[in-house]
């Protein structure tokens, strides 16, 4: 998939922060966000396998592999969340999030998946595919919520997700409730620092 430039994007909370794919001087930035990441964070993301299997992850995400592309949303130079996409097939990829614990309900995996949707459609891929805990309430809804076409396979304890990149009314219409939403918190935070 192609590195598109680095996008400014408003958050939840109104305060702007940067999408861009990840670079190899990333790698400290991620080890801190994995590290800094509680275990149950780390336990929904890696389905139990925790705090081990992060080293093995990040030698992945920066392997230069050409099947994998990543994206990192940064605020003041901190990472607050990464997505990670891998190419299964010339139409399907792999797609899973990590964010950080104090951005969560930030709208940061939402704006992760909408970038990574875009990049993913221009290269022909045309499914995100995803293995998600049935508990992981937080990461099932930003999938329902994005807007994209998603099917939903439950299996005991595991959700398989499948959800079109094609840019339909419902996710263009997801896409400008969240950047609205987001400028009237953004709005909100200039009302009050000028009190």
């Amino acid at each position: 998939m192609s590195a598109a430039r680095p996008a400014t994007v408003v958050l939840a909370d109104g305060r702007h922060a940067v999408v861009r794919t990840l670079v190899a001087s990333d790698r400290a930035a991620l080890e801190q966000l994995f590290a800094r990441t509680s275990e149950q964070n780390l336990y929904t993301r890696f389905f139990g396998l925790g705090a081990s299997t992060v080293p093995r992850h990040l030698d992945h995400l920066f392997s230069g592999s050409p099947s994998v592309t990543a994206y990192v949303l940064t605020r003041d130079d901190r990472v607050l969340g990464v997505a990670d996409v891998e190419r299964l097939d010339p139409s399907s990829a792999e797609v899973a999030f990590l964010v950080a614990d104090d951005a969560h309900g930030c709208g940061v995996a939402t704006l992760l998946l909408e970038r990574a949707a875009a990049d993913a459609r221009a290269a022909g891929v045309a499914w995100f595919v995803a293995d998600v805990l049935a508990t992981n309430h937080p990461m099932l809804q930003v999938f329902e919520d994005a807007g994209f076409a998603v099917h939903v396979r439950r299996d005991g304890t595991e959700v398989s997700v499948r959800m079109s990149t094609a840019l339909d009314t419902g996710a263009r219409d997801a896409s400008v409730e969240h950047a609205a939403a987001s400028e009237v918190a953004r709005r909100a935070r200039d009302v009050e620092g000028l009190s």
